[in-house]
């Protein structure tokens, strides 16, 4: 009889060793289930690589006006004539000088990743002094290797201070000409983008666009 407990040792470790075999087992399955998965994981950075590769460009001007009358093709300020340079003159005077300027940015996705732009936030600079800042391209889906329109329509009341001490007409010359090496009027961006998961992404920075003319570089 003395025996019988000595016998039963060896069940009794066994059945202790597969007690803490199947706590184990269970611990390391909720430790896979709480982790991140690879796949999250690897969409995340595949995303990311794919914000750095979009590419925008900036189109011709499309639309100006300033105080009702067609800028668009003024280069000099004697493309006005006297009776006009003077209707501007007492437009700026009266505080009632509208500026309107429709353009578009060309926004390309060369990755195989679909994207979605929350929006893209800009800032017009007119000889390198910030004109006016807003945003375009909300929610608009950036499908893989598509090319998407963001319109850029600028309405504005220019004041005496915007003009720094010049004329209606000298501030109208040559706003639209993107043509020359020396142009007035350039931009800079800051897209915002959004995951379908909610997770967003932003530069800290705007950086200056270039024109849909611009030479692109070949990486070597």
């Amino acid at each position: 009889m003395k025996l019988f407990p000595t016998l039963l040792f060896p069940a009794r470790a066994l059945a202790l060793g597969t007690l803490l075999l199947a706590t184990t087992q269970c611990s390391v399955s909720e430790q896979v289930k709480d982790s991140p998965s690879g796949k999250a994981v690897t969409a995340e950075a595949n995303e990311n690589k794919a914000y750095t590769q979009m590419q925008y460009r900036l189109n011709f001007m499309d639309e100006a006006r300033l105080g009702g009358q067609d800028i668009l093709f003024a280069r000099q300020t004697t493309d006005f004539t006297s009776p006009q340079q003077a209707k501007l003159q007492t437009a700026l005077q009266t505080g009632n000088l509208p500026l309107h300027l429709k353009m578009r940015v060309y926004a390309r996705n060369p990755s195989t990743e679909n994207l979605q732009l929350k929006q893209l936030d800009y800032k017009l600079m007119l000889d390198g002094k910030e004109l006016t800042s807003g945003t375009t391209g909300l929610n608009t889906a950036l499908e893989a290797s598509a090319i998407e329109t963001l319109p850029v329509t600028i309405d504005m009341n220019v004041t005496p201070a915007k003009l720094s001490g010049s004329t209606p007409a000298a501030f109208a010359a040559g706003l639209t000409d993107f043509t020359g090496i020396n142009r007035r009027l350039t931009m800079s961006i800051r897209p915002v983008y959004v995951s379908a998961t909610g997770r967003q992404s932003q530069l800290t920075d705007f950086t200056p666009i270039e024109l849909v003319t611009a030479k692109r570089t070949v990486a070597k």
